[in-house]
């Protein structure tokens, strides 16, 4: 059984849409290749890109409903789609599921999503384990960026929420470390500092990893230090911000 796709694609479809004859733009039918043996039915469809293939799933409207109206009692999404909208779910192909944090794949990933979206003159885009959806203007921008040579969509592919004053946590980073992130800053700290960290924190461990002992690293400014440790599963990295290290602490690190 296939798992979840994490990206959808959400447009409107007809009741018998067969993706084996999505009607690709012109910018994908010059990279993508479809295996019509894989599957022998409309529901999915194995597509190759660049040598790395890739399972398309369709979802009706319902199917569509329902996947946000489960994952909404765990948080909220922002801009939900439209009731009656359905959507093109994307996932890795078997052999790149453990491969998922290569930038490369992940671009790859988001970039089929971007010629589906252009393809299918869809709405908006949705990034399943982080629970967000853009616009699929801002989806085009997302991925326009990223494929430049831009640092990872945190903000698109992951999200955060504070929990209480000054303790933040993070959701979707599973998804490329099976790991969590718990955040707690100084008092006074401002949510744009917050972003700033987060955003870098994520990228880092998305790319590179998850975090596997406790460890202290340089701050954004002078003077302040993050102190990582893990819990006893690696589930979650706790960081917290410290700006009153005295100098001995400091040489430590």
């Amino acid at each position: 059984m296939n798992p979840e796709p994490p990206l959808l694609i959400i447009a409107p479809l007809t009741d018998g849409f067969d993706l084996a004859q999505l009607p690709w733009c012109e910018a994908a039918r010059e990279r993508i290749s479809v295996n019509h043996a894989k599957f022998k039915n409309m529901e999915m469809v194995e597509v190759i890109v660049d040598a790395m293939p890739f399972l398309l799933s369709r979802l009706t409207a319902a199917e569509t409903s329902q996947r946000f109206a489960t994952a909404r009692d765990q948080a909220p999404y922002r801009d939900l789609p439209s009731p009656g909208d359905s959507a093109i779910g994307i996932q890795l192909g078997d052999n790149l599921a453990s491969a998922r944090h290569l930038t490369d794949i992940n671009r790859r990933l988001l970039l089929l999503g971007q010629w589906i979206g252009e393809s299918l003159k869809a709405s908006a885009a949705a990034w399943m384990p982080s629970r967000q959806v853009a616009n699929i203007a801002n989806y085009d921008e997302i991925v326009r960026q990223y494929l430049a040579g831009g640092r990872f969509p945190a903000l698109f592919q992951t999200a955060f929420k504070e929990v209480r004053h000054g303790y933040f946590v993070t959701t979707g980073l599973h998804y490329f470390a099976d790991q969590e992130i718990c955040l707690t800053v100084p008092p006074n700290y401002r949510l744009a500092d917050v972003t700033d960290q987060l955003v870098r924190i994520i990228a880092d461990i998305a790319t590179s990893g998850k975090i596997d002992r406790p460890t202290r690293s340089k701050g954004m400014v002078q003077g302040e230090r993050l102190i990582y440790s893990t819990s006893d599963d690696l589930g979650h990295v706790d960081i917290v911000i410290r700006n009153d290290l005295v100098d001995t602490d400091l040489a430590k690190i």
